[in-house]
């Protein structure tokens, strides 16, 4: 099961959603060539709204435990363990930008957000580990779902599950509606390695680039 939301500090909510939809351009420009792609563009998508920046984690993982038995037994355990990891991947990027919007607000930042101040903050976190972590986690993810998309019987999971997930929870986002949205988006997708080779080394050599302007900066200060 995934871990139950322990307390966490006050966070800056307006700033936290400016991050994310900053990151959310950001990938839109660095990944354009896959955005206009027939075969990835509703993926990338997906991608940016529902897995790179993340809203409203503790209500996902809320209707998650609350038909999680469903899950269990509609997919067997090989599937469910991989729906775990997605709910992982989710608590990572949440805690990343709580870090992260903590981060900026001790730089002094409280809105507009620039690049050289996301770059900086982003450096500042030091948590290079956990991002590598959070990148193998993204494509585990991403090879779990798409695999999980091929088998026909997972539409009408979805669909008991939604009907199921909204007798206990009023939110109009819950796990259920995001696994729909990743069905859609992944189930016509033939390949999906091109696709995260592409984000695992886009993203790394971004990771690298700014690790090593901000460590040289700090060498000669």
């Amino acid at each position: 099961m995934p871990k139950k939301a322990s307390a966490k500090p006050n966070i800056n909510l307006p700033l936290k959603r400016e991050l994310q939809d900053f990151q959310v351009k950001q990938l839109k420009r660095n990944f354009s060539d896959l955005y206009t792609s027939k075969e990835y563009g509703q993926l990338c998508e997906f991608f940016a709204q529902d897995i790179y920046a993340p809203r409203d984690f503790e209500e996902r993982n809320r209707s998650f435990e609350q038909i999680s038995s469903y899950f269990r037994n509609a997919l067997g355990e090989r599937f469910f363990h991989g729906l775990i990891r997605l709910l992982d991947l989710y608590e990572m990027s949440d805690a990343m930008d709580d870090l992260m919007v903590m981060t900026l607000e001790k730089m002094g930042v409280r809105k507009n957000i620039s690049q050289e101040q996301y770059d900086e903050a982003y450096y500042r976190c030091n948590n290079y580990d956990e991002r590598i972590e959070q990148l193998d986690l993204i494509v585990e993810c991403f090879h779990f779902t798409h695999n999980l998309c091929q088998y026909r019987f997972i539409g009408m999971i979805l669909k008991t599950a939604r009907m199921t997930s909204h007798l206990f929870s009023s939110s109009k986002d819950s796990i259920v509606d995001m696994l729909e949205r990743g069905y859609q988006a992944l189930r016509p997708v033939k390949n999906i390695k091109p696709f995260t080779d592409t984000i695992y080394e886009r993203e790394l050599k971004r990771l690298n680039r700014i690790y090593d302007f901000y460590s040289q900066r700090v060498a000669l200060s």
